[in-house]
């Protein structure tokens, strides 16, 4: 018979979807299968400037799979402005497009879901999107039409390869617009050496940075989550771990194909019911704080966001979560006391992550970014407009703390 304390961890849901990877050498070649295999005979290639002038992945792809693929549009920026994706649908529309093929890294990832979204609902934006209610947990909108297929190919790792949650920015009052539809899920991803090997290394370290940093701060409930959860978790972090410092190295091939892998078990720590995105307060903080910076000040990319409130939100929060700061401590190989005092560890813990951090090339402050410190109430707002971080309300009751550490990292 389980003990009380654990039937929590014991009781659960879990769902999987289908899903192929295909990994290493020359995994492009499985392309035109993919695509014969749903009889996709109109593709359409999504990306970025820079792929498409920089590299020749995109004329590689349109040789491997011929007619198939249509067309391709290469205005999509970072952040996935909300501009780019209804240009991007747009075009989709006059090439009578049948799938998309999503080819970068998170921005273009996230943004293919919602042009597929929009081709599907033919809404706005705004009428698709999570709906914000004051003091009330927020509105995730139903979409219900069928959405075409989607084929992701990465050019670095990214949790974003199979969600069904996305966000684009947008130029209004609410900064960036959320979506959910588990429909838009890619049907196949690609970790292929060569794609990978096109992103520049200052890319391919900020991108998988966000991995390596989700990893570590997951392991923060590691031990209180359901057995499923545990192996996603303890596992992403001991690939995270080893592979973030061989980017730039000999192994660097290998070390982006463990790193996409760790991005995966994330993704299936979520399917099996463990909330990566708000799996602890420390976590939430951080996240939510990080995102609502990056998609109100475009200079700021999300993994310095992260590098910066992790530390801060744990010093500020630690106190009302020691275990999950005494776990963070332990993952990162600390020798904790038995007992402790709060206040002591969560400041052990804060030093102990800010020296990681730096050591993998991390500024942990933004005091270099030039945003004005009198901005830390709007950005507390943001933040707290997070879906993912802030479903049920619960960073409200930490207001006064959150805005305590949004402050010191942005004063300089």
């Amino acid at each position: 018979m389980l003990r009380a304390e654990s039937r929590s961890t014991h009781d659960f849901h879990t769902r999987n979807y289908p899903l192929r990877i295909h990994a290493g050498a020359n995994a492009l070649t499985e392309l035109p299968r993919e695509l014969q295999r749903l009889n996709i005979s109109r593709a359409l290639i999504l990306c970025g400037k820079s792929v498409r002038e920089r590299t020749g992945l995109t004329q590689t792809m349109q040789k491997l799979a011929g007619e198939r693929i249509t067309g391709i549009f290469s205005g999509i920026s970072e952040g996935a402005p909300a501009e780019c994706i209804e240009d991007a649908a747009a075009h989709a529309r006059a090439l009578r497009a049948d799938a998309l093929i999503a080819v970068g890294a998170g921005s273009v990832i996230k943004g293919a879901r919602v042009v597929a979204m929009l081709l599907g609902e033919n809404q706005p934006l705004q009428e698709m999107a999570t709906v914000h209610r004051q003091g009330m947990p927020p509105l995730s909108q139903r979409l219900n039409a069928p959405k075409m297929p989607i084929f992701n190919v990465l050019t670095s790792p990214s949790s974003a390869q199979n969600r069904g949650g996305s966000a684009v920015r947008y130029r209004g009052s609410a900064h960036h617009l959320e979506f959910f539809d588990p429909k838009t899920r890619p049907q196949a991803v690609f970790w292929d050496n060569d794609a990978l090997a096109t992103a520049p290394l200052s890319l391919a370290r900020s991108t998988s940075f966000e991995i390596y940093w989700w990893s570590l701060m997951c392991m923060g409930s590691a031990g209180s989550a359901n057995p499923l959860v545990q192996a996603s978790r303890y596992h992403a972090w001991h690939l995270a771990r080893r592979a973030y410092p061989g980017l730039g190295s000999e192994n660097h091939a290998t070390a982006l194909i463990d790193l996409c892998a760790a991005a995966l078990l994330q993704n299936r720590d979520e399917e099996d019911g463990g909330r990566p995105w708000s799996c602890h307060l420390l976590a939430r903080a951080a996240y939510a704080s990080a995102v609502g910076v990056f998609n109100h000040y475009e200079a700021v990319t999300q993994s310095r966001g992260y590098a910066a409130f992790a530390p801060a939100m744990i010093r500020a929060l630690g106190t009302r979560a020691p275990a999950v700061a005494r776990a963070l401590g332990q993952a990162l190989g600390m020798e904790l006391a038995e007992p402790m005092d709060d206040a002591f560890l969560a400041e052990q813990v804060a030093a102990l992550v800010e020296r990681d951090f730096l050591a993998q090339g991390w500024r942990t402050d933004l005091h270099d970014c030039g945003i004005p410190a009198s901005d830390a109430p709007l950005l507390l707002e943001l933040a707290l407009r997070n879906f993912n971080a802030n479903h049920d309300r619960m960073l409200d009751q930490h207001r006064e703390a959150m805005l305590a550490a949004i402050t010191q990292v942005l004063a300089p």
